[in-house]
This record gives structure tokens, sequence and C-alpha cells, in this order.
């Protein structure tokens, strides 16, 4: 009886079977297909997110996957690193990459790790690894999504180890793997980035052996950088540059800032307010250097500001400056005098460029603020500048012959220290007293004639018989620097000669010459070398307007208001110079009194011509 139910049951379980089965298949089928739908809908919405350029977020849903479907663990954790690759987010694709563990053996997982291993290196501070990892690298072994990531951490890697042109070329590669037109013209920008960090001098050198695709982009660094503070020829040149380089990437927004850029630096002011002590005992040097400003102003052919004029001195320096500044003007020159120079310096934090016509005393320095400049004719640069020529000739030890004045003892001190600087020797220093009839004294101890003639004296008394004496000079110098006047000059040089210097070369600065030529007075100066402004020595400049107005106005009076005048040209002439001579390394602008540089502390820096005076006429040196 039992038997026959258990066969019962059997008979019944053997036929519910199939219909069991394939309820259980149908479900799994079910669940099977709503997952397949579910990951495709994820698929599609993280492509689509790709598309849209939302990198992050595709790279979430592709972690979502990895979860969703173990089969495919590592082709969706590749797919989200890629993501965020794409995305430029390379920390969070190196934090999904170590986090799993895939097969570093597959050659494109080993080629990510290791374009994620150099970025990091990279970031810490270890561009010397990244390079190393990167260059075992061939650009065929690099899977498409890494192309940007590659480039762009070996461009950044060459960067920061100084290979400026590798990490342009690297940057440039970029341009043919990027689709949008913003990006590719944001990598443009980085290439001219890259260019702009090299300095001239290396671009010069890298003109013959750079690479042709990166030959316009050099082309144009070295148009901008030196012509950047010139408007007119930088967009002169930039059109030629265009002409050969058509369609260039870098032509439309990188070349007009670069022409905004330069008309900015070179803007100039609307209104100039001259600062300048009209009277009083400084009234004829102001004239001078008036006159010269106007004459400049007169003769620029640029659109050209309102000039005011304004009656400053040390006593009122101050209220001049504020009521300059409340009728508008947006520059100032001057002023004259040093100690209204020290009180506008000591003062007054510059909100407009201010260019003093004198120097400011050490003590009273302000070099924090950069809109004030200094200029004018220290004879104290005059006498550093002797110092070099003299060292250039080959000299080493000089003896040195100045005036017992303060101006004498500050060429002096100025001429002593620099010449020690350069290594020289200063075998003795003497002062005379200026406007005497009578140099042989301190001639004499310059050249120790006196201790010669001392030693005669002292044998013939101790041997009690006549001695001829023969007077020998000293022989530990080179060469003499003197500082003088022309009436001084003219009488020590020919007692120089006397005492047997004549074989001495004699150095001098500027105020050894009136600055008219008089051959008969200054024939004793022969072979004196010095050094004057090219206003002065040039005689080309004789043709000038200007030169001619000079000698109309200024002919018979003294050599220091005819250097005044040179002084105002200049002062006007440098307000269109100024940034560049403070921005652009090496540069400098050809003066009416000399070529100007500025150095430390903005200071604007003479410098002067060599001459000799040959038959008593000045003769320019190379």
């Amino acid at each position: 009886m039992l038997h026959n139910i258990y066969m019962r049951l059997l008979i019944i379980l053997l036929f519910l079977l199939p219909f069991l089965s394939a309820c259980v298949t149908t479900t799994s089928k079910e669940a099977d297909i709503q997952l397949n739908s579910e990951i495709k809908e994820i698929e599609e919405n993280a492509l689509s997110l790709i598309q849209s350029g939302d990198y992050s977020e595709a790279a979430r849903e592709y972690l979502n996957l990895s979860q969703k479907n173990e089969k495919r663990f590592t082709f969706y954790i590749i797919k989200a690193i890629d993501a965020f690759t794409e995305g430029k987010d390379y920390d969070k694709a190196y934090e999904i990459l170590i986090k799993n563990t895939l097969n570093n053996q597959d050659v494109e997982v080993h080629i990510r790790t290791k374009i994620l291993n150099a970025y990091i290196d990279l970031e810490s501070g270890r561009p010397g690894k990244t390079l190393n990892l990167l260059n075992e690298i061939t650009e065929d072994e690099i899977p498409k999504s890494f192309k940007i990531a590659f480039h762009e951490i070996y461009a950044k890697s060459n960067l920061a180890h100084g290979n400026y042109i590798k990490a342009a070329l690297e940057q440039l590669k970029l341009t043919e793997y990027l689709s949008s037109p913003k990006i590719i013209e944001d990598n443009s920008r980085k290439v001219w980035e890259i260019f702009e960090l090299i300095p001239k001098s290396e671009l010069e050198d890298l003109r013959l052996v750079v690479p042709d695709e990166l030959l316009s982009w050099l082309e144009l660094a070295l148009i901008n950088q030196t012509y950047k503070y010139q408007p007119k020829k930088l967009e002169n040149t930039i059109d030629g540059w265009a002409q050969r380089y058509q369609n260039h990437d870098a032509y439309d927004s990188i070349t007009k800032e670069l022409i905004n850029k330069s008309a900015q630096f070179a803007q100039r002011p609307s209104k100039i307010g001259l600062l300048l002590p009209l009277t009083g005992q400084y009234k004829k040097t102001s004239v001078a250097v008036r006159d010269g400003f106007l004459a400049a102003w007169y003769l620029d052919r640029q659109e050209k500001a309102d000039i005011e004029i304004y009656n400053a001195n040390s006593s009122n320096i101050i209220e001049i400056y504020q009521k300059a500044l409340n009728d508008g003007v947006d520059y100032i020159v001057g002023p004259l005098e040093k100690e209204a120079t020290n009180q506008l310096y000591g003062n007054t934090n510059a909100s407009i460029k201010i260019l003093a016509l004198n120097r400011q005393d050490l003590k009273n320095d302000q070099s924090g603020n950069k809109n004030l400049f200094q200029f004018g004719l220290s004879p104290e640069d005059e006498a550093g500048q002797v110092a070099e020529i003299a060292i250039s000739d080959g000299h080493k030890r000089a003896l040195v012959l100045t005036p017992d004045t303060p101006w004498g003892n500050r060429l002096a001190d100025a001429f002593v220290k620099h010449w020690l600087e350069l290594g020289g020797e200063v075998s003795k220093h003497t002062r005379f007293i200026n406007n005497t009839t009578d140099f042989s004294s301190p001639v004499k101890e310059l050249l120790n004639i006196d201790k010669s003639e001392q030693r005669a004296r002292d044998l013939r008394n101790k041997l009690k018989i006549k001695i001829h004496n023969i007077e020998r000079r000293r022989q530990d110098a080179d060469f003499i620097f003197i500082a003088a006047i022309p009436e001084d000059a003219r009488q020590l040089i020919p007692q120089l000669r006397f005492h047997y210097a004549d074989n001495l070369p004699v150095y001098s600065t500027s105020h050894i010459f009136t600055g008219i030529i008089d051959s008969a007075k200054d024939i004793d100066l022969n072979d004196v070398i010095f050094i004057d402004m090219p206003w002065i020595l040039d005689t080309k400049r004789q043709l000038s307007i200007v030169q001619d107005a000079l000698n109309r106005n200024w002919s018979q009076e003294k050599s220091e208001y005819r250097r005044l005048y040179a002084l105002g040209i200049d002062a006007y002439n440098l307000i269109p110079n100024i940034n560049r001579l403070n921005h652009e390394e090496d540069s400098f602008m050809i003066g009416e009194t000399g070529d100007l540089t500025i150095v430390r502390d903005n200071i604007i820096k003479r410098n002067l011509r060599k001459a000799k005076f040959i038959e008593g006429k000045p003769v320019l040196l190379n």
C-alpha cells in the first residue's frame, strides 16, 4: 500500500518537474533581462555623460557597473579610470587604480599605471622620475583615452625640468587629440605661455635648432620680446609674421592681446606736470631744462600731452605736487633740487609716475614705491664709469687728484669705491685747492717729487756738499684719475708733465670740458681721456633742429646749462620709454645725455661716450 503511494508521488513529481523547471528558468531569465536592461541603461547614460563632458559622473556610473557585473569588473574599472583621466582628474584615476586589483600583465593596464604613476611623481615634485617613466613609453603603446594625459604630463615634466622646446612640442601634439575649438584655443595659449618663459638670449640660440612646427612660435616670441614696449613696431612686425604663417593658432586672440598689452605699457600721459624752481638761484638751470623739455615736446610726432609748468622748490614741493594732482596731471617730471627731491620721496606714496631730475639721498631711500624714478647728471656715476673704462684699458694702479671741496670729495669717493670693487689699487690720493695759481705742491705730493727733493736736501745737509738732484716720480702707478673744472685742469696737466708724469695716461669726467670747442685754451689738455654726453661730443647732432635752437639761445652760456638743456630733452623722451626700460632686460634708450638704462631702485643710469683731446679738440673714441 505504502509502496503504491510512493510510486504515485514519484510519477506526479516527474510529471511536474518540467513545469517547475520552466518556472525557475523563466524567473531567472526575467531577472537577467532586467539586469541587462539596467546595465545597458547605465552604459548609455555613462556614454551620454562623456559626450557632454561630464567625465566625473560618467566615471561614477562605470564604477557602479563594475559592482553590478562581476564578469566585466576589470572592463568597467578601466572605463572609470579612462573617464577620470579624460576629465583630467588624474588623482581620482590613480586612486581607483590602486584600490582595485587589475591584471598588470595586460599591456594597456600596464601603460595606464605607468602614466598615472608618472603624474603622481610630477605632483610630488619629482619631474625627473616622471620623465624617466614616460621616456619608456612609445606613442603606439598609449591607449587612445590616455593620449591627452600622456602628452600633458610629459609637457609639464619637461617644463619643470627647464626643457622649454620639448615641453612646447608635447603641448602642441595635444592639438590632434582635441576637438572643441575652445579647448584647442586654450592649448595654443599654453604653448605660447611656455615660449613667454624663454629669455630672449635663449630664443636667439634656439632659432637654429627648433623643430619646424615650433619655428613660428619662436619667431613670434622673439618679435614680442624685441618690440613689446614699442606698440607700432610690434604691430607692424606681427603683420609681417602673420603673412608668413597664415591661419596660425596664435593669430588673432594671442597677437591682439600682445598688441594691446604693448599699447598699455607705452601709454602716454594726457597731462604732464613739469615741476622746476623757476625763480631764485636755480632759475637759469631750470630754464635750460624747461627749454630742452619743450623742444623735445615740439618735435614729438606722436599725440602730445598737455604740459603744465609749476614753480616748485624745496619750500613748497609737497604743496605744488598736490596741486598738480588736483589739476589732473597724470605724470610728473621734477623736482630739480636735491632737497626738494628728498622731500617728495620722503612724503609721497606716488600713485602716478614721477621722474625726478635729481638723485635722492640714500638715507631717504623709497625704493618700495615703483612709481618713483631718479634721473639726473650724477657726477658720481661719471666717476664710476671712468673707473670701468680705465680697468678695461688694462690699468691696475691709480693716482687720484681731486679738489678739496664737497664736490671733489664726492667724485673721489665714488671713483675709489668702484675702482677697488673692480680689483684696482690706489697708490695715492692727493687733494688740491681749486682756483689757485700754483698747483706744483699737490702735483709733487701726488708723484712723490716732494720726497725726492727732501731726500736730496737731507743728503746735502748731512754731507755738506753740493749734490745735483735729479727728480724722480713714483713708479707704482700706471694712470692718473683727475677731477677738475677746465680752468684748473689747464694748469694741472702741464704741471704733471713737467714733473715727469707725461707718460702716465690721464682720465677724467665730463667736467674737464666746457662743452664748447676752444683748441687754443684746451691745447694743454692733449691726450687726456674723458667721458661726456653724445649731445656734446657727437658733431652729427649739431645738425638737429634742437641743436640749432640751443646754439641760438645758449651759445654764450656756460657748459652746465648746455648739458641741462639735453637733460630736459631726455626727460621728455624717457616718458614713453620708462616701462620698456623698467621691464625689458638689457634694454636701453639712446639719449642726448647718454645711453640710458634703469638699474637698482629705479635709478636711471647714463653711459657716456669716451673721448680724447687731440690738438685741443675732443675726438670720439670707440
